[in-house]
């Protein structure tokens, strides 16, 4: 069981008052560790220089969309394995099953809840203590 405080988050989101709602949310549970990110090339580098337990991540940015950023990272060998939960306003069912195709399997609709965060980051990494 993972320790919240212990834990190492990325947030990739290109609007900064979602970014502090998920640091807000983090915070609840426990999670003082967090980088933000506001694109998809912050978001690289970030993870290709340092390690993360999890990372939250954006689909509707401007340039590189989350989805997209989500197909790289599963195609670097450092980062495949990186536990991602796709953060959308756009539960489409048609988005929804592209992105199920794509390999997403960790959703979280906007605005972020705390509890609905707790559920998704669980179902990633085990029960947090």
């Amino acid at each position: 069981m993972p320790r919240a405080d212990q834990l190492k988050i990325i947030c990739v989101d290109d609007q900064e008052s979602m970014l502090r709602l998920h640091r807000y949310a983090f915070a609840q549970l426990g999670v003082r560790n967090v980088t933000e990110c506001t694109s998809a090339v912050s978001a690289i580098d970030a993870v290709l220089s340092s390690e993360f337990d999890l990372m939250t991540l954006d689909w509707n940015m401007p340039g590189t969309d989350g989805l997209t950023l989500f197909k790289m990272l599963r195609g670097n060998p450092k980062t495949a394995k990186l536990p991602i939960i796709m953060v959308t306003g756009n539960a489409e069912e048609s988005s929804v099953k592209t992105a199920i195709a794509a390999g997403v399997r960790l959703f979280l609709r906007k605005p972020v809840a705390v509890k609905d965060l707790k559920v998704r980051v669980e179902a990633a990494l085990g029960k947090l203590t």
